[in-house]
């Protein structure tokens, strides 16, 4: 039985688009992250609080009409000083890697904390790619787990794995680990290297997704007051989002799941001889939506260093060509036939070797 190892990137949450480019279901790519943000600080800006509704929610610190239009006017800040940031370099990892560099720790928790409102929001509004569905339709065993025989490594810090992944189990979630796990599984099934973009204590997002909205439902259920389930669609988005902004960021420091790899605060070696000794017994690697990124370098090489040196690599990529030679440059020693490029996107590819 081959052992098949996926090395996912950006690429593999991208999702659809209708004709006018907006996003259907997944998530932005990296170059569309600058408009999301936009849109979310639009709908900040413009979106206003209704006149009547049950203000009181002491648990997160939301008393009063007052205390919401505050939470509303951080949560613009914040969004706009990330729009700005995103905006004025290559990616938003770029902005966050310069903070550690500078060592200016508190600006990068935030900017941990802010990167997994937005993706947290933007996940508890739309559909997962759907082309996570079909991969685990495929490979789950009767138990509802990866065969032995498979792992995912995965460089996003999204959570469309384990959103797709509760349609088949809601009652346990995927094997995974990342930087900040307090061990690594030896049946570990997805390893997320830059952590995940979430926050202590939030469990799985699916779960997430009802709790949220059972909070913000049971703050409006007396009668005398305007019901936001019946407000204009702007005006609730706006609310769950200053609600989440309250309840995860507003007054709190270092509670994001979010670690990127070039970030050593944590430690990390665990999950890196668990990569190593997955690297050295995989006979196909399959790398969906990945760019090998230049300030990933150092990691990647650490990664592809134990890669079994036999083993079939197939890219599958709108511009294979492309990641085949930033591949090459991070494990030298490639062979001219080990190469095998797929453009088909619209499955992840499942190797011969399966």
């Amino acid at each position: 039985m081959a052992n098949v190892t996926y090395l996912i990137g950006a690429g593999a949450s991208a999702g659809k688009r209708d004709n006018r480019n907006h996003i259907l279901e997944g998530l932005p790519c990296v170059n569309e992250i600058t408009d999301s943000l936009k849109d979310i600080v639009l709908l900040l800006e413009k979106s206003k609080l209704p006149e009547t509704f049950n203000w009181k929610n002491p648990s997160v610190g939301l008393n009063n009409r007052a205390d919401w239009q505050r939470a509303q006017s951080e949560a613009l800040h914040n969004f706009q000083h990330l729009l700005e940031k995103s905006s004025e370099h290559a990616t938003i990892d770029t902005y966050a890697k310069k903070l550690r560099l500078r060592k200016e720790m508190d600006e990068l928790r935030l900017l941990e904390q802010m990167l997994s409102l937005f993706f947290l929001f933007l996940q508890l509004e739309s559909k997962p790619d759907s082309r996570y569905d079909s991969f685990l339709a495929s490979i789950l065993q009767m138990n509802l787990h990866f065969p032995d025989n498979i792992h995912v490594l995965s460089w996003n810090y999204d959570s469309q794995f384990e959103i797709a992944y509760s349609e088949y189990n809601p009652v346990e979630n995927l094997i995974t680990s990342s930087k900040e796990s307090a061990n690594v599984p030896s049946n570990v099934e997805l390893i997320k290297i830059n952590g995940t973009a979430g926050f202590d204590g939030q469990g799985n997002i699916a779960d997430a997704k009802k709790k949220y909205e059972q909070e913000l439902q049971t703050m409006s259920t007396t009668p005398e007051f305007g019901q936001p389930f019946n407000s204009p669609r702007d005006q609730w988005r706006m609310m769950q989002l200053v609600y989440l902004y309250q309840l995860h960021v507003a007054g709190k420091k270092n509670n994001t799941r979010l670690s990127f790899a070039f970030d050593d605060y944590l430690p990390s070696e665990q999950l890196y001889n668990r990569i190593d000794a997955i690297m050295a017994e995989t006979d196909a690697l399959v790398i969906i939506g990945y760019t090998f990124p230049f300030f990933n370098r150092e990691i990647d090489r650490r990664i592809f260093d134990q890669l079994n040196m036999n083993a079939d690599i197939y890219i599958q990529d709108l511009h294979p060509e492309q990641v085949e030679q930033s591949l090459k440059a991070v494990w030298e020693s490639i062979g001219e036939d080990q190469v095998h490029t797929r453009m088909q996107v619209n499955q992840f590819f499942l190797p011969p070797e399966l």
